[in-house]
């Protein structure tokens, strides 16, 4: 009888116990934010907009969709991120999920202005996707998430899709926020991340180009680097090994190569006290295309056209460089890094002011750009005989 009294208590409490669920989750009132867009307004107030995701609808009978937009913007000001965003979610009358949303995009006013004040939401935040890509854009940021017309219906899944690419990444570096956010706050690798530039504008729908580099001294924007640029950035900070350049011959004659297993060493010296910055460049170089015809089976041909894109790399990288260190003063290329790793103790002193020292680096570089491939057509190996025949 006891056991039996002990069975039922058992069973009636259990069915208590699990009559409910405290932590329940309505999904019907969760949506997706794919970006985040950060602005400053005109009465320099934080404003943050939201890209929501709207799920997508069953077919209908008969094989119609029902049309309805792919994504909704929202914005809201507030003196933090998360005042604000508490402002969407009224607005919206959703939960917000943001442990997919693709891509964080800065304006460029806000960036230059400076993101310390802000960044400890992305640290805080438990939910939030560190592996969101970051964006900075010349333009207010709702503007881009509003109007920006992409293939795909969301945006940003067209811009994570071209930043996440691996096959073809010559001149995007793109980053991504758990990265962008550690390089914020280290002198020795500053932080860079891809423009989002509109390139044309057409009935309020703009088409937008990622190509440029905002190059950031701190928590600030310093300024741009064009593609060509950022390429080079690319190069000498590893983050690729490909790329694609035009080179001019001679007077009207371009030549574009592919290059292919791009290594890069970067080497620091010091003599008599200055500090040398010693970049050697190795690559194999394909030719693309060129404006005249080429005879590559003569060796001072060839000779010529490795010496003349030789030439260009080494100027390229040291004006390249010069804008950085001395233009700038943001060392993108992680050189402090190696400076570090090579000089433990010099760094000590130096660590502390490597943004004058910068100034003051001796910058030498040296290429060997080596004709691998010249495509299917190569004039001059058909001898004069031949031809008569």
């Amino acid at each position: 009888m006891v056991i039996r009294y002990f069975k039922c208590f058992f069973a009636v409490t259990i069915t208590i116990i699990l009559s409910g669920c405290w932590s329940q989750i309505n999904f019907d009132q969760i949506t997706v934010v794919s970006a985040i867009g950060l602005d400053l307004n005109e009465d320099k107030k934080l404003q943050v907009s939201v890209q929501l995701v709207n799920p997508t609808l069953p077919v209908a009978a008969g094989g119609a969709t029902q049309q309805r937009r792919a994504v909704a913007v929202y914005s809201a000001t507030g003196n933090t991120i998360h005042e604000a965003i508490e402002v969407i979610k009224k607005h919206s009358k959703k939960d917000l999920f943001f442990s997919q949303t693709r891509v964080i995009l800065l304006s460029e006013k806000l960036a230059r202005n400076g993101l310390k004040d802000i960044v400890d939401y992305f640290w805080r935040e438990p939910n939030q996707n560190f592996n969101s890509w970051v964006l900075v854009s010349d333009i207010s940021a709702i503007n881009t998430l509003s109007n920006s017309k992409e293939l795909l219906s969301v945006s940003a899944d067209e811009w994570k899709a071209y930043l996440k690419d691996k096959t073809n990444i010559t001149a995007r570096g793109g980053i991504e926020l758990y990265e962008f956010l550690s390089r914020l706050d280290q002198s020795s690798y500053e932080a860079v991340a891809p423009g989002l530039l509109p390139y044309s504008t057409n009935s309020n729908q703009m088409i937008m180009e990622i190509g440029q580099l905002a190059v950031f001294n701190g928590y600030k924007m310093s300024g741009w680097l064009s593609s060509d640029e950022s390429r080079i950035v690319n190069w000498l900070s590893h983050s690729t090994k490909t790329g694609v350049i035009q080179v001019k011959i001679m007077k009207d004659e371009y030549i574009d190569f592919d290059l292919k297993n791009i290594h890069i060493k970067m080497t620091p010296q010091f003599q008599n006290g200055q500090l040398i910055m010693k970049t050697q460049m190795k690559c194999d170089a394909h030719i693309k295309t060129s404006t005249k015809e080429l005879d590559l089976s003569s060796k001072k041909i060839s000779h010529t056209i490795e010496t003349k894109l030789n030439q260009y790399l080494e100027k390229e990288i040291k004006k390249t460089l010069h804008k950085i260190f001395v233009s700038y003063q943001s060392d993108v290329v992680g050189f402090g890094e190696v400076v570090h790793r090579s000089y433990p103790d010099k760094w000590k002193s130096l660590g502390a002011k490597w943004e004058s020292e910068m100034k003051s680096i001796k910058i030498t570089v040296s290429t060997e750009a080596h004709l691998t491939k010249s495509g299917l057509l190569i004039d001059g190996i058909i001898k004069k005989d031949d031809r008569n025949d």
